[in-house]
């Protein structure tokens, strides 16, 4: 029984905690900016390339916010 509760002490001290939502949301916007970079180089529309120029500037303010 000691075992056990030395173990889940070290993996409790081991590094930096990470918060699961945010490592989460973190994953869906770099997601994000994966496809709308793919819908970018398939899109000739001009209007429609701006939105997603606008839509990964936001998704790159956001990720640094979060660092």
């Amino acid at each position: 029984m000691e075992e056990l509760e030395e173990s889940r002490k070290a993996a409790r001290d081991r590094g930096p905690r990470v918060d699961p939502e945010r490592l989460r949301a973190s994953e869906s916007l770099k997601l994000a900016k994966t496809e709308l970079e793919r819908q970018f180089e398939a899109t000739a529309h001009p209007a429609r390339r701006e939105q997603i120029e606008l839509a990964v500037a936001e998704i790159d303010r956001r990720l640094a916010a979060m660092a």
